[in-house]
């Protein structure tokens, strides 16, 4: 895929949760990503989540941890935290007995 040249200049950074950093290792394991991927937290925990991007606790508790609403609150926070164009984020239940 071909960007236009607006935007060329955008930047992004990933939240992860129940990915584990999977996102940020594809998203690195192509050459020049550094021209546009910043960086990237594994937020597992609800504290973490909390602590590190900013997410209201009261959001948490009231949506749950796996929401549209926390999700939405993960990207923001991520974007705030590398001061990026574009803020992605992923949550959800993985494993064997989620």
């Amino acid at each position: 895929m071909r960007l236009n040249q607006p935007e060329r200049n955008c930047t992004m950074s990933i939240a992860e949760s129940c990915t584990g950093g999977l996102i940020c290792d594809r998203i690195t394991s192509v050459s020049g990503s550094s021209d546009y991927f910043m960086g990237g937290m594994v937020n597992y925990s609800n504290e973490s989540k909390a602590k590190h991007l900013a997410v209201p606790v009261d959001d948490i508790k009231r949506y749950r941890a796996v929401s549209p609403q926390v999700a939405r609150k993960m990207a923001q926070g991520v974007q705030k935290a590398f001061n990026t164009t574009f803020g992605l984020s992923t949550t959800g239940v993985a494993g064997p007995t989620g």
